[in-house]
């Protein structure tokens, strides 16, 4: 059995990986063509955009590595069952439950390739990403670092905790210097927050006003900040549930409630990547059925047509369960979950049924 299990495997991954080559292209093509009317735009010239589609690439093909797996074990198994290799597997006494458990081992591979995108490539390849595409637009205006996002301006010198929203930004201190480069004004501030009337208005701040005189310090519910900075410029410092892992959504998911920022969108993020790998194994077998019914003489165009038809319903079901959700007050984890499980309902009845 460990022979099946091996040629099970080598035939499914290898129409798997021609089948993500093909959306990887896709993706490529359609990112790129989205990014090419920003060439031009400060240094974002064609190699950065090039580098930029590049690095969000593994994030992309997260997304639809469900349906790409689908696809690719309805292609391996449609073509062995053409060949009516899976007839003979049949004949010599290897039942369906076996089969399925093969299916199920190749399937497991593919839930880790799932896992490795989701997170690892796909979270580092986009922050990598946005600061190369907004590096190159708006200049060294921001840098990254382990206690938070930094901003420069002029003289001014700001350090952000964390933002709730692109116009919202929490904990934060600002550093004034004069032109020998001495700190002249150290000022801290709970929270800030932008009007398109008066601009940055700093709420809860401690002004720390430095001399050789000494230090003078001064509380200030609502504060003014005088300050050049767009909203738009802090769009790399929005965490958005795309760009985190698993383990960076739990911890943004708690920052939040820390901070009481509605966190449904985070943590439905979190149950559908954690579910995730699940979806992946489960349509993997979900293909197996297709190989015993009327794709078995089917061509490989009309495997792809019946796997990407069946892939978008779930997609479908996803979102309006997803939406659902929000709509009705359900559990992230039931909106997350549910489509999963009740297609893995739909296979292990249809395997049973099968002769």
């Amino acid at each position: 059995m460990k022979i099946l299990d091996r040629y099970l495997q080598n035939n499914v991954l290898h129409t798997t990986a021609i089948v993500a080559a093909a959306v990887a292209a896709l993706a490529f093509v359609s990112q790129f063509i989205s990014e090419a009317d920003d060439i031009g735009d400060g240094d974002y010239g064609l190699f950065k955009v090039i580098q930029y589609v590049m690095l969000v690439l593994p994030d992309s093909l997260h997304t639809v590595f469900p349906v790409v797996a689908l696809l690719g074990a309805l292609l391996g198994l449609g073509a062995m069952a053409a060949d009516r290799e899976l007839v003979v597997i049949r004949s010599s006494g290897v039942s369906i439950l076996r089969l399925a458990v093969s299916v199920a081992r190749v399937g497991l591979i593919l839930a880790a390739c799932s896992l490795i995108l989701g997170e690892l490539l796909g979270p580092q390849g986009i922050r990598i990403g946005e600061q190369l595409r907004d590096r190159a637009q708006h200049g060294d205006t921001m840098d990254e670092a382990g206690d938070g996002l930094w901003l420069r301006e002029g003289s001014s010198y700001v350090r952000i905790s964390g933002t709730l929203a692109q116009d919202t930004m929490v904990d934060l201190t600002i550093y004034k210097k004069n032109d020998d480069g001495q700190i002249t004004r150290i000022t801290q501030a709970e929270r800030a927050r932008y009007d398109d009337a008066r601009g940055w208005i700093l709420e809860d701040a401690r002004v720390s006003n430095i001399s050789l005189s000494g230090v003078t310090v001064e509380n200030v519910d609502r504060l003014p900040w005088d300050i050049n900075i767009s909203p738009n410029v802090l769009r790399l410092s929005v965490t958005k549930p795309d760009e985190l892992s698993l383990a960076g959504l739990y911890r943004y998911i708690r920052f939040l409630e820390a901070n009481k920022v509605a966190s449904g969108q985070y943590r439905f993020a979190f149950w559908r990547d954690l579910v995730s790998p699940l979806t992946v194994l489960v349509l993997t077998v979900f293909a197996l059925p297709f190989a015993f019914g009327q794709l078995r003489t089917a061509g490989a165009g009309q495997r792809l047509l019946v796997g990407g038809g069946v892939g978008l319903l779930f997609f479908m079901v996803n979102e309006i369960v997803a939406s659902s959700a929000v709509v009705y007050g359900l559990p992230p984890w039931f909106a997350a979950l549910a489509p999963t499980l009740a297609l893995a309902g739909i296979t292990v009845y249809w395997l049973a049924h099968l002769r």
